[in-house]
């Protein structure tokens, strides 16, 4: 424990120093002749408690008081009056100010020596349980104000949460959030406290160089700034606030924080503030993202409609278009080689409509998990995919969950795969990977080569003149629905192998 003792008088001091040593076996006293003297020695020193009497040098002990919890919050102080010194006015003024122990001046000799030193340890004490509680309820402050945060799902919501948080955490009732607006180039109010609004008719918008809150805007530092009147960039001298916390929301806006003391904000002020605006700044990103993932999502439903009806109808004219020409031909006994051209054209549309819409589909489908036989999806495939001659077995069996439609998709898309590229005599075979953590699905055709397996799962990507492309992406994506990873490597005959891990296994009977 360091304790101050300020005297102006050196031999007192001397003598109060060595007692608070002496009585308090844990502090070490440090000493000061003059409220100048201590001052500076606060702000290079920690300094856990200061004792002071009323008379000074420079000025008195309350004096040095108002200067203490003006620079220094709560530090301890202890005002011990000489004899004939003190009295109640002065033990009135001095609770007045906030000190912290008041030891009588008709209390002197060992007894004064005794009560200055239970003085100093009680008010440390209190001190420190005070800062402590006050430590927790603004951590609680934050941690609250951090929940909000994540359920805001606007802008303005999130600058609501920000401006209460802001005022709860530091004790404080003005407090405002302002947003850039980069078509104006202007930083305005968004969401404000009561007191805050009822300040000069409220907090006006800024615009650059105008004042405190544009330049943390532009500079991206943290301000606490002790005296506004007196800052030369104040945009109303007249201001009742004296001292303000300004927090840059990176390029979003600013965060403030006003009182109607000067000196009010600390560095631990300053460092809750900072975590509060990472907060804010976060939660504006999150409703950003989400919003933009909102209009991808109506992007995405108006494409599927075109895609569902606008295009299957013209589809379904051309298509129907072509079959009487092929009756017209025929009774005409004419035979044109571009009638199959444009069947298969008409074929690969459908099919590639049909992709797109089971892929745009995918992002938006619910993970309905069941459990899952492997051999019971591969049984599942020689029925949903013309298989031809190709053989299709299980190699080793297992139950996994997983959504039964989706992942039925995704082993025909692998299926048909197999077949399309091994052809009608192909062996396909479906198995649980031999350490357990998933499963895989190999055949013996001519594989993959090492340098296209990364991009078999991009959208697009086929070596097939009729493929779409969109085969392995939808299973990729499936895969991904499910927490699922998906890997294309070789089988031992040198054929494709695809590797899906992080299944979550049952029991058989499950």
């Amino acid at each position: 424990m360091d304790v101050l003792c300020v005297d102006g008088d050196p031999d007192s001091l001397e003598r109060t120093a060595a007692s608070v040593g002496r009585e308090l076996s844990e502090a070490t006293p440090h000493s000061a002749r003059t409220a100048e003297e201590a001052l500076d020695r606060l702000s290079t020193a920690p300094i856990d408690c200061v004792v002071s009497v009323l008379e000074l040098p420079d000025g008195t002990g309350i004096d040095l008081l108002d200067a203490v919890r003006s620079e220094h919050g709560a530090l301890p102080f202890v005002l011990a009056p000489k004899s004939g010194a003190g009295g109640e006015a002065v033990a009135a003024e001095a609770v007045a100010a906030g000190v912290s122990a008041y030891v009588p001046s008709r209390i002197e000799g060992e007894d004064r020596a005794a009560r200055v030193a239970a003085s100093v340890r009680g008010a440390v004490e209190e001190s420190g349980e005070t800062v402590a509680a006050e430590h927790a309820r603004q951590l609680e402050a934050l941690h609250e104000a951090s929940v909000g945060l994540i359920a805001a799902t606007t802008r303005e919501r999130v600058a609501e949460v920000a401006v209460a948080a802001a005022s709860d955490i530091h004790g404080l009732e003005a407090s405002t959030v302002y947003l850039h607006d980069p078509d104006a180039n202007v930083v305005e109010p968004v969401a404000s406290t009561p007191a805050a609004v009822n300040l000069a008719g409220g907090p006006p918008t800024y615009g650059p160089g105008e004042s405190i809150v544009w330049r943390v805007f532009e500079q991206g530092e943290a301000e606490a700034v002790e005296d506004v009147p007196s800052d030369p960039d104040a945009y109303n001298p007249e201001t009742p606030i004296r001292s303000q916390l300004t927090l840059p929301l990176d390029e979003y806006g600013v965060l403030v924080s006003g009182s109607h003391d000067p000196g009010t904000f600390h560095e631990r002020d300053v460092t809750l503030g900072r975590i509060l605006a990472g907060n804010v700044v976060a939660a504006i990103e999150q409703v950003d993202r989400g919003r933009a993932l909102e209009e991808r999502n109506e992007r995405l439903d108006e494409f599927v409609g075109v895609v569902s009806h606008d295009l299957r109808n013209p589809l379904a004219v051309a298509t129907g278009r072509l079959d009487l020409a092929r009756v017209d031909l025929a009774d005409a006994g004419i035979e044109s080689e571009h009638l199959a051209s444009v069947d298969y054209a008409l074929d690969r549309i459908e099919a590639l409509i049909d992709d797109l819409l089971r892929l745009a589909r995918e992002d938006d489908a619910d993970v309905d998990l069941e459990p899952l036989r492997l051999s019971g999806l591969v049984e599942h495939c020689r029925g949903a995919v013309e298989t031809g001659g190709a053989t299709l077995r299980t190699a080793t069996d297992g139950t996994f969950r997983g959504d039964r439609g989706r992942v039925r998709q995704c082993f025909e898309n692998l299926v048909r795969n197999a077949i399309d590229h091994g052809g009608e005599r192909v062996t396909v075979v479906a198995g649980v990977l031999e350490d357990g953590t998933g499963i895989y699905l190999e055949d013996d055709g001519p594989g993959i080569p090492p340098e296209r397996r990364d991009r078999v799962f991009d959208a697009g990507y086929s070596t097939r003149r009729d493929g779409t492309g969109f085969g392995l992406r939808i299973v990729e994506r499936i895969a991904a629905s499910h927490g699922w990873e998906i890997a294309a490597t070789e089988s031992e005959t040198g054929g494709a192998r695809f590797e899906i891990t992080g299944v979550e296994f049952v029991d058989d009977g499950a």
